[in-house]
C-alpha cells in the first residue's frame, strides 16, 4: 500500500514538474545554515553558500571555504545534493563554483545546475558579484511513461544564465544586500510546443548583527550571544506562470559555548495567489581540526500541519582553511 501511495505521489509530482521547474533552479533553501534561518541570506551571504544566494558575498569571504549539503525533501520523494566552494584571491577578489543535482524518487527526472562566480570588494565596504550558470533537465528515456508521452518531444533541454549581485556594509553590524537572479532567460519545457522559461528573482535582504548593545549586557553569557548574533529580513519577488509571487524570510543565528554551538530559527512566506508558510530551525557545532575549521550544520524545514508528509531536512558539512 505505501508503495502504491508513493509511485501514486511520484508521478503527480512529475506532471507538476512537466510544467514548472523546480528548486535546483529556485535555490532559496540550499544549504543548512542558510535554511535554517529562513532562507534569509542576501544581506549575509559570508561564506560559500553566497554563490547560490548573493555572489557578491565572496568579495568578503576572507579563507578558502567549501560546503556539501544533502536535502531530504518531501519525506525523501525529492533529494538534492550540493557542493560549493569559495575562493579568495586578495586584491584580485574572489571567485567560487557550485554544482547541484536534484533527483526525485524514481529517477525519472532530473535537474542539475552549475554556476561559476566571480566577486570584487571595494574598502570592504561594498562588493560586486556575479554567477554565470548552465541549468539542465531531463527525463529517463527508458521509463515507459516517458516514452509512451507524446509530450516529450526532446528528454533534455539546458541553457545558460547570469546572476549580478551587491552586497554593502556601511557600517561594520549592517549588511544590506541585493540580487538579481536569471536574467538571460533559459526555456526548461521538454515540449517543442510549449515554452516554460524559468524566471527572473529579484531579492532584497537587510542584516543586522546585535554585537552593536552586546557591552550594553549585564550578563557575561547573555553578552557573549549577543556577539554573535545576527537577524535578517528579506522580500523576494518572481513571476511564476504570469502571476508574480512574493517571498518574505526572516532570520535569527546565534552561537553559544565561545562559538562552538549555533543555533538558528526563521519563518517564510510565499503568497501567489494564496499564501503558504513555513517555519525553519537549525543547529551547528564546530570541529577544529589542525588548520581546518569543520562545522556540521542542519536544518529542518516544516511546511504545515502534517509533520509526517511536511518536513525537509537539510544536512551540510562545511570547511574553511
Amino acid at each position: 500500500m505505501k508503495k502504491v501511495f508513493t509511485t501514486i505521489i511520484s508521478m503527480t509530482f512529475l506532471l507538476l514538474l512537466i510544467n514548472a521547474s523546480f528548486c535546483a533552479f529556485d535555490n532559496s533553501d540550499i544549504g543548512a545554515r542558510p535554511s535554517g534561518m529562513g532562507g534569509a541570506f542576501v544581506a549575509i551571504a559570508d561564506d560559500s553558500n553566497a554563490s547560490v544566494y548573493n555572489p557578491a558575498g565572496l568579495g568578503f569571504v576572507k579563507n578558502i571555504d567549501a560546503n556539501f549539503t544533502r536535502l531530504i525533501l518531501y519525506s525523501g520523494i525529492v533529494n538534492y545534493s550540493y557542493a560549493g566552494v569559495a575562493v579568495p584571491l586578495k586584491t584580485f577578489g574572489s571567485i567560487g563554483m557550485c554544482f547541484g543535482v536534484l533527483q526525485e524518487e524514481s529517477k525519472i527526472y532530473s535537474e542539475k545546475n552549475l554556476a561559476f562566480s566571480y566577486s570584487k570588494s571595494f574598502a570592504d565596504m561594498v562588493s560586486i558579484g556575479a554567477n554565470i550558470k548552465m541549468l539542465s533537465t531531463g527525463f529517463d528515456e527508458s521509463a515507459e511513461w516517458v516514452k509512451e508521452n507524446p509530450y516529450f518531444t526532446k528528454k533534455t533541454t539546458s541553457g545558460v544564465t547570469v546572476d549580478i549581485g551587491l552586497l554593502a556594509k556601511p557600517v561594520s553590524e549592517l549588511g544590506v544586500g541585493l540580487v538579481a537572479e536569471n536574467l538571460a532567460p533559459v526555456n526548461v519545457s521538454i515540449s517543442e510546443s510549449d515554452e516554460e522559461k524559468v524566471p527572473m528573482n529579484l531579492k532584497f535582504g537587510l542584516a543586522y548583527k546585535l554585537s552593536a548593545i552586546a557591552k550594553n549586557a549585564q550578563q557575561p553569557a547573555l553578552r557573549e550571544v549577543l556577539e554573535t548574533a545576527i537577524i535578517s529580513l528579506e522580500g523576494g519577488t518572481r513571476k511564476e506562470r504570469e502571476v508574480n509571487a512574493t517571498k518574505l524570510r526572516a532570520g535569527i543565528e546565534m552561537w553559544f559555548a565561545n562559538q562552538t554551538v549555533g543555533i538558528r530559527a526563521g519563518y517564510n512566506m510565499k503568497k501567489v495567489e494564496q499564501s503558504s508558510n513555513s517555519v525553519n530551525l537549525g543547529a551547528s557545532i564546530r570541529i577544529p581540526i589542525s588548520n581546518v575549521n569543520m562545522r556540521i550544520d542542519y536544518a529542518v524545514q516544516i511546511l504545515g500541519s502534517d509533520l509526517q508528509e511536511n518536513l525537509n531536512h537539510k544536512i551540510s558539512l562545511a570547511m574553511s582553511m
